[in-house]
């Protein structure tokens, strides 16, 4: 079975070589990559992605962070050889909760900027790559994607709704949650699980990062979910 991979807010599809690597052979991995120039809209993405979608095989899509909200979308749609969504530490709509929308125009580039070091350094520690191998996967993440594009996608987080897609997907849903996420809440966990109270839930021991912190406990998670749509 195809596992279609949709980037973080990053877009580069470079976070997900962890997992990757720690995926069993019978999951073939499909990684998505978004401009890292040109800032696009949930709106502008879907059917960008919906028109790369498998057409002859059956698929799951994950949807990591920035990207779940695509991937329900996607899924709302019914295309064709769909068996199931994974939402990695995402949300249905904004996952900030005292960051209003009115409050998205103070969304600057200048926060996303690799010198703006207070910011980083919070940034880094906030989400669990202060350190390690991870550290060094997002600072190759950083050399591909401008500021503005990160900018640009953080505001779109804000601004986003799409628990319509959410309660119209008719296809299982899991959702990975790490235990020390400070950047989604567990209660975009909640909305989405009073929505939708079918969602299957694995929480690991992780940050953010949940995929590049622990690639192997994920990797697990996903071929059972993948091993139980595909016998249903």
């Amino acid at each position: 079975m195809k596992l279609v991979l949709l980037p973080g807010m990053d877009g580069t599809g470079i976070l997900f070589e962890p997992l990757v690597k720690a995926l069993p052979e019978n999951l073939q991995p499909m990684v998505h990559s978004y401009s890292g120039d040109t800032p696009q809209s949930y709106e502008e993405l879907l059917p960008i992605v919906a028109a790369s979608l498998p057409t002859d095989e059956p698929f799951i899509l994950l949807g990591e962070s920035f990207s779940g909200p695509l991937a329900l979308r996607i899924a709302a749609a019914c295309p064709p050889g769909l068996r199931g969504v994974i939402l990695c530490a995402s949300f249905a709509r904004n996952p900030i909760r005292y960051f209003p929308r009115a409050c998205t125009p103070l969304i600057h580039p200048l926060f996303f900027s690799r010198s703006f070091l207070p910011v980083v350094g919070v940034r880094s520690m906030i989400a669990g790559y202060s350190t390690g191998s991870v550290s060094e996967l997002v600072r190759r993440v950083h050399k591909a994607v401008t500021a503005q594009v990160l900018a640009a996608r953080a505001r779109a987080i804000i601004a986003v709704d799409a628990e319509d897609a959410l309660a119209a997907c008719s296809y299982p849903i899991l959702y990975l949650a790490g235990s020390r996420d400070r950047v989604v809440s567990r209660q975009s966990r909640v909305r989405i699980q009073r929505v939708r109270p079918d969602v299957r839930v694995v929480v690991l021991d992780a940050p953010h990062l949940l995929l590049q912190s622990a690639p192997e406990a994920a990797a697990q998670a996903i071929s059972d979910f993948a091993a139980s749509v595909s016998s249903s």
